[in-house]
């Protein structure tokens, strides 16, 4: 009976993935990689840089792209198994952005497999809001300010950025020319940074003193800072 391994690749420089990320990726005789519509995936890329995968067995793990929750669990029921025939004979480690304990479809399936009898263990990594608050060159938070984690949506969103301290906005999707427009409406556009592809050849960077544009990609990290009569 093998193990499955999800495995956090870090927020897109492969010199960010942990030693403990590219041990468990060597070892592991499969490895099965998440992607969407059928394209190539991320972490699997950002993984060979910093792994040698030589050798290894590539699954594809086919994410349906959907909010139905009856599509969800579906999906999710059929990739568990995939993973459960593959763990009878060998370990397997499914490599995912960022840190696998954000917003990772992979604790779901993880669930199936373990009711289905096999172990999975979790390796942690870099998330991406730490990748761009250092590519930013700015702390999240000191002292006892506190630290906002906000899906770009989710219930209540603009309540929740009325809240005191930092607030790093995620899973922006193609909603960030709306996100901007509801920050300039609070007066919070001009303490927001952007980091665009955060770690990846074509990363951007936008300062609180720049023109933000409303055209950013899917992996964008907005970080909204405390003012200083917050503070």
């Amino acid at each position: 009976m093998g193990t499955l391994y999800g495995v956090s690749t870090g927020a897109g420089d492969p010199q960010l993935m942990t030693v403990k990320a590219v041990r468990i990726l060597e070892s592991c005789g499969v490895i099965a990689a998440p992607r969407t519509k059928g394209r190539d995936t991320l972490a699997l890329s950002i993984a060979r840089k910093a792994a040698d995968l030589s050798g290894k067995r590539i699954i594809y793990l086919d994410y349906a792209m959907s909010r139905e929750s009856s599509v969800i669990a579906e999906n999710c029921r059929r990739i568990a198994d995939m993973l459960c025939d593959e763990l009878e004979n060998a370990d397997v480690a499914v490599p995912v952005l960022g840190d696998i304990s954000v917003y990772s479809t992979f604790s779901r399936i993880a669930s199936l497999v373990e009711e289905r009898g096999f172990p999975v263990e979790i390796c942690a990594g870099v998330t991406s809001f730490s990748a761009a608050a250092a590519a930013l060159g700015m702390p999240l938070c000191l002292g006892s300010e506190p630290l906002h984690i906000l899906p770009c949506g989710c219930g209540g969103f603009e309540k929740l950025l009325d809240l005191g301290g930092t607030k790093v906005i995620m899973k922006t999707g193609k909603n960030a020319a709306e996100l901007m427009g509801i920050l300039q409406k609070k007066g919070l556009s001009r303490r927001t940074s952007i980091v665009e592809n955060c770690g990846l050849e074509d990363q951007r960077i936008y300062r609180a003193d720049d023109d933000i544009p409303g055209d950013v990609g899917y992996f964008t990290v907005f970080i909204v800072k405390e003012s200083s009569d917050e503070a």
